[in-house]
């Protein structure tokens, strides 16, 4: 028996601090979603709505300080860092204080999470407590960004499935994608390369056997992919140069250079064959194109991180309110009748609200940004 569900909380991986000093990493991905659905939600069911995440700005009503975070950290008995936060992303049980303070938050709530950490998943499935999971989608070129949603009853899924973006829409955008390197290539790259994906050093998918790991750490794994190509183009994170990574790569892997061209121009080109890396999605999208994908990281699949047992992809029906009408009733909230409203579709909508591109806009906004200041 489903158990009452009395309001909606928006939370995510609150737990997470930042690599140089301890504050908040999510909150803001946080807010941002409590106030994307916040009027479609409401019109759908009405049920009160609350976020819960860390922020030390309690004018944006945080439930969860430095002290509260420095506690749960103390709690497993490590230090809050963002060395030690991989130990506990993972965790399967937690400490029954912990536990407790997570039940005080989250009991009776049907939690809707930005990109919802395993420990809070497994935490909710321990306690009955239903939880929908938003994470982006690793099919990043589109003209707008898709998020996955993933939840853990499986009929709130089967609900969602309806308002899936099609795989053929996604294939008939990488051509369109490609067409930018038809008219202006002056240094593609060379006939069969491979191109190698370097990615910031404390993420969640780069996470191996609870530590973080690189893309040095499996250096014979891209050796032998790489002896499959002519050339290999290393291209490193623009956020995180990791220089002494890239001198290694050079030194170790045959007829490699640095690039700093733009992915979706590289990939979209027939002398590309092949993008590797530990876990990027950059090479899920690489797929797309008809390359070969290489993860280094042992195991890794684009899903890893999928709370609830599958996910649909969705676009701008997540802003819709008989998207939620839909996905809502399974879990037994009763929900208004349909009224058929949908906004207009906008490029980029979520990609400016959340300033995040991966590289799309450099082929897609910054162009007409690019002519008009000329």
């Amino acid at each position: 028996m489903k158990q009452s569900i009395d309001r909606i909380i928006f939370t995510g991986d609150f737990l997470r601090p930042s690599d140089a000093q301890l504050r908040p990493t999510q909150h803001e991905n946080i807010r941002w979603l409590a106030q994307t659905l916040s009027v479609p939600l409401h019109r759908a069911c009405g049920l009160p709505q609350e976020v819960v995440h860390w922020d030390e700005r309690w004018a944006n009503t945080s439930r969860i300080d430095q002290a509260t975070v420095t506690a749960i950290f103390r709690a497993f008995g490590r230090a809050a860092t963002i060395q030690n936060w991989p130990a506990i992303f993972s965790a399967d049980r937690l400490p029954a204080s912990v536990e407790h303070l997570f039940l005080h938050y989250f009991r009776g709530a049907l939690l809707i999470g930005f990109e919802l950490p395993p420990y809070l998943a497994n935490f909710c499935r321990r306690n009955d407590i239903p939880f929908i999971d938003l994470s982006f989608s690793p099919v990043r070129f589109m003209d707008d960004l898709l998020l996955d949603f993933s939840a853990s009853d499986p009929a709130m899924n089967a609900a969602a499935t309806p308002w899936e973006t099609p795989e053929g829409l996604i294939a008939l955008q990488t051509g369109a994608v490609s067409a930018h390197v038809a008219k202006s290539f002056p240094h593609p790259p060379r006939p069969n390369t491979l191109l190698v994906i370097l990615q910031t050093r404390f993420d969640k998918v780069v996470i191996e056997n609870g530590r973080f790991s690189t893309v040095l750490d499996h250096l014979e794994a891209l050796h032998a992919v790489a002896q499959n190509y002519n050339a290999v183009l290393i291209r490193e994170h623009p956020l995180e140069r990791q220089e002494g990574v890239g001198k290694t790569l050079r030194r170790v892997l045959p007829n490699a250079k640095l690039t700093q061209e733009n992915f979706y121009r590289l990939v979209g080109h027939h002398n590309l064959r092949g993008v590797a890396a530990l876990s990027s999605s950059c090479v899920t999208e690489a797929t797309w194109f008809g390359k070969k994908g290489h993860y280094l990281l042992p195991g890794f699949t684009p899903d890893r991180f999928t709370p609830g047992p599958s996910s649909v992809t969705l676009g701008d029906a997540l802003i819709t309110s008989d998207f939620w009408r839909d996905a809502l009733q399974p879990a037994g909230i009763e929900v208004s009748a349909k009224d058929g409203l949908q906004l207009p579709f906008k490029p980029n909508r979520f990609r400016q609200q959340l300033r995040s591109a991966w590289g799309y806009n450099q082929i897609d906004t910054d162009i007409f940004a690019q002519w008009a200041a000329g």
